[in-house]
């Protein structure tokens, strides 16, 4: 249901949005706030967080989308029924259906991590000392 790419986006792609969004507010903070090591009180790019906030929406839409993609899968494998006679395949309903929850799971814990980063963008300064 749905194509194998269908699937591997469900399985992926809420954790692939979350990497993408830490890895990049990460570099783009470090660079604002600790140009030639040396700290600043505030980011030296007043576009930085605007650009946080966007990449952080963004990261949750395509971790909702996986979610999404998952459970769609999901609910239209469960009422497939295998054709007893066919021969073992990659796309025998039974693990469609796993592939499915596995990647709804998956996507449901990654899309909690978004939501705890994009609430870290809202409520931290990038420029604040974690000591």
């Amino acid at each position: 249901p749905g194509g194998a790419l269908l699937i591997l986006f469900g399985l992926l792609g809420a954790a692939a949005a979350w990497v993408l969004q830490t890895e990049i507010g990460e570099t783009l903070a470090a660079q604002a706030c600790f140009p030639h090591r040396t700290p600043l009180a505030a980011p030296q790019w007043s576009w930085l967080m605007p650009v946080l906030n966007v990449i952080s929406v963004v990261a949750l839409l395509v971790g909702v989308a996986g979610a999404w993609i998952s459970w769609r899968s999901w609910r239209v494998s469960r009422d497939a029924h295998p054709d007893p006679v066919a021969a073992i395949s990659d796309t025998a309903p039974g693990r469609t259906r796993f592939l499915a929850m596995a990647g709804l799971i998956l996507s449901l814990l990654f899309v909690v991590g978004l939501v705890a980063t994009g609430l870290a963008v809202v409520l931290v300064s990038p420029c604040s000392t974690w000591r």
